[in-house]
């Protein structure tokens, strides 16, 4: 129930640019050899975590699926659960239930009637809300993550209505959080790195691909009637 507020607040935030998307569509982000390093405000330690692959499920909002403009502006709502795979080296039963909103602007360097190649900036902000059985079910930490990243995708147009698209990114994230049990809590700031992969299925409004029209030739006509 809680995911779902969280979605639905989300969307409720995003209506602006819900509202003027020319397609939407679902898809699946893949977390790919993801790590952190972050260190205690009072405990001053510095924990590095590596967390295993995972996938998610997410909601996709764009501006310019496959039109020939210039700039497409693309919303992403996500969840996605991630395992962590070691704790400064040693194994963990520790995972994080990750909440996600991915902000996309794309330039599109390659653009026709099928295929759009785009690159760009991403900006990620991000809720990890953690359980640790190591720690027993006291065990809590929740954690925000603001990140930048480069990104490049790609767009393919099958029909009037249908793309498939797939992106791939390396984020550089700040972290800060804080956890707490029974006995003690701390917060904590860090910094997390790593490569993100989408594969998308999207729909298209009533969108068209059409290149500008030529600009008509000024000949410097001369009235003849002088």
């Amino acid at each position: 129930m809680k995911k779902m507020k969280n979605l639905a607040l989300s969307l409720l935030l995003a209506m602006p640019v819900v509202s003027s998307a020319s397609g939407m569509g679902l898809y699946v982000p893949i977390g790919i050899a993801n790590s952190s390093s972050v260190s205690g405000d009072y405990y001053t330690a510095t924990v590095d975590k590596d967390y295993e692959p995972a996938i998610g499920f997410g909601l996709a909002f764009d501006s310019n699926i496959g039109k020939d403009k210039l700039v497409n502006y693309r919303l992403g709502l996500e969840y996605m659960n991630v395992n962590v795979d070691t704790v400064n080296g040693w194994n963990s039963n520790q995972e994080y239930s990750r909440f996600n909103i991915v902000n996309t602007l794309g330039f599109g360097v390659l653009r026709t009637k099928v295929v759009r190649l785009w690159v760009g900036p991403r900006l990620n902000i991000a809720w990890n809300a953690s359980t640790d059985s190591t720690y027993g079910s006291d065990y809590s930490e929740i954690a925000f993550e603001l990140g930048i990243a480069p990104a490049v995708g790609v767009n393919v147009n099958l029909g009037r209505v249908v793309s498939l698209g797939f992106d791939v990114d390396y984020r550089f994230a700040a972290l800060y959080g804080a956890w707490s049990t029974t006995w003690d809590d701390d917060t904590y700031s860090g910094t997390a790195t790593g490569p993100t992969a989408r594969a998308y299925v999207l729909f298209r409004f009533g969108e068209t691909y059409d290149k500008p029209a030529p600009k008509a030739a000024d000949n410097g006509v001369v009235d003849q009637s002088l």
